[in-house]
C-alpha cells in the first residue's frame, strides 16, 4: 500500500514531464486541464485555457477535425488510435483521444494527447525528397550504363575484325608464306604478334564483362577431357612462356579427366590463370599445373614462383578492373581476367581461390564438378 500512496504522489510530477501536449476535456468541450507542455508549446496562460471551450483555443480549421473525433469517442466510449494534422504556423501533431470512465463506468470526460511531429515530418519530406532523386539518377545512370554498354560493345567488335586480319597476316609472316625473314624481323614480329594477341584478349575480355554484367553468358556443356584442354592451352601459351625462359610443367592425377563442362569457357579461365602466372612471374620463373580429383570435383592449381600478391590486395584480386601491384601494370592488361574466371568457374557450379606470398608467388586453384554439383567440404 506504501509502494501505490508514492506512485499517486508522484502521478502529477510524472504527468507534467512527459513531452507530449496532454488535455482533458468534458462533453461540452471544456478544458479541464492542460499540462505544462501545452502552455509552453501555445504561450497561453492557464487562465485563458481552463474551462474555455476548446474552439477559443484551437483554430477552427484544427477544430474541425478535432471535434468529430471527440465526438466519436464519447458517443462510442472507444479510444481513438490517432492520426496527424497541421497546426497553424507550419507546425504538424499527431493526436489520440482515450476516454476516461467514472466508477459507474460512464464517460464524461476525455484525455487528449499531442505529439509534435514536425521534425520527424520535415525528415519523412526529406528522405521522400532524397528517394525521388535517387530514383531519377538511377534512371539516368541506367540508361548511361546502356549507352556505354552498347558503345564498349559495338567498338569492341568493330576492333576485333581488323586485329584479327593483323594476327593472320602476322602469322603467314611467321610461316614464311611471305618469304624468309632475319632473326632480327623474326623476333620483332613475335613481339607485335604477342601484343595482337593481348589486344584481342582485351577486345574478348571487355566482350565477356558486357555479357556476364547483362546476365547475358550461356554455357554449352558437354563431355570433354579437362587433361586435353589443359595441355592444349599450355601449348598455346608456349610462345609467351619461351619470351620468358619460363618452365611450365603439368601433372595429372585423375584416371578419368572428363566432366561436363563449356570447353570454350573453361579453356577460358585456364588461359587467364596461366596467362597471369607467365606474366607475373619474372623471367626464368616456373609455373606447376596440377589435375586431381577431391570430394567429387575436378580440382585445377596453378602455381608459380612470381612476385605474389600483396596482403592488402587480396580482398580486390576477383573484381573488375584490378591488376595488382604498381611496378607490374604496363603489359598486365585491363584487370578482367580473373573477375571473368570466377563468374566462369561459379556458373559452373565450382569456385576458385588463391594462396599467395609477397616474393614467393601464387597457387590459384579451382574446382569443377564432375557431375551434378556435390557441396565443397
Amino acid at each position: 500500500m506504501r509502494g501505490i500512496e508514492i506512485v499517486h504522489g508522484y502521478q502529477e510530477d510524472i504527468i507534467e514531464t512527459i513531452p507530449s501536449t496532454i488535455l482533458i476535456v468534458d462533453r461540452g468541450r471544456e478544458v479541464l486541464y492542460a499540462n505544462r507542455n501545452f502552455y509552453l508549446k501555445s504561450g497561453k496562460k492557464e487562465k485563458d485555457v481552463i474551462g474555455i471551450r476548446l474552439s477559443k483555443i484551437f483554430s477552427p480549421v484544427l477544430m474541425q477535425k478535432l471535434d468529430k473525433k471527440i465526438q466519436e469517442v464519447f458517443s462510442t466510449a472507444e479510444p481513438f488510435e490517432g492520426e496527424q494534422i497541421r497546426y497553424p504556423g507550419g507546425r504538424f501533431y499527431f493526436y489520440r483521444i482515450y476516454p476516461l470512465r467514472e466508477a459507474g463506468g460512464a464517460v464524461s470526460k476525455a484525455v487528449i494527447f499531442m505529439e509534435d511531429i514536425t521534425e520527424m515530418t520535415r525528415l519523412e519530406e526529406e528522405l521522400r525528397d532524397s528517394y525521388i532523386k535517387l530514383e531519377n539518377a538511377y534512371a539516368e545512370l541506367k540508361e548511361l550504363d546502356g549507352i556505354k554498354s552498347e558503345f564498349v560493345s559495338m567498338v569492341s567488335h568493330e576492333l576485333r575484325t581488323p586485329l584479327t586480319v593483323i594476327n593472320s597476316y602476322l602469322e603467314m609472316f611467321e610461316d614464311g608464306l611471305l618469304g624468309d625473314l632475319s632473326d632480327l624481323q623474326k623476333e620483332k614480329i613475335q613481339l607485335i604478334r604477342s601484343q595482337t594477341d593481348t589486344m584481342i584478349q582485351l577486345v574478348d575480355d571487355m566482350l565477356d564483362s558486357l555479357r556476364i554484367g547483362a546476365r547475358r553468358l550461356r554455357l554449352k556443356k558437354e563431355l570433354t577431357d579437362i587433361e586435353d584442354m589443359i595441355c592444349s592451352v599450355i601449348a598455346s601459351l608456349s610462345r609467351l612462356a619461351d619470351l620468358r625462359e619460363h618452365v611450365i610443367s603439368f601433372r595429372c592425377e585423375m584416371a578419368d579427366a572428363r566432366i561436363e563442362c563449356d570447353p570454350k569457357r573453361i579453356i577460358q579461365v585456364l588461359s587467364n590463370l596461366l596467362t597471369n602466372a607467365i606474366k607475373y612471374t619474372p623471367e626464368r620463373g616456373r609455373i606447376d599445373v596440377v589435375l586431381k580429383e577431391e570430394n567429387g570435383y575436378a580440382l585445377v592449381s596453378v602455381r608459380d614462383n612470381g612476385i605474389g600478391i600483396r596482403e592488402e590486395d587480396r580482398d580486390r584480386v576477383f573484381d573488375k578492373f584490378f591488376v595488382g601491384m604498381e611496378e607490374s601494370r604496363a603489359d598486365m592488361g585491363m584487370g578482367l581476367g580473373l573477375s571473368i574466371a570466377k563468374d566462369i568457374v561459379e556458373a559452373h557450379g565450382g569456385r576458385i581461390w588463391f594462396e599467395s606470398r609477397v616474393g614467393e608467388g601464387s597457387t590459384f586453384y579451382f574446382t569443377l564438378p564432375r557431375g551434378g554439383h556435390p557441396e565443397h567440404t
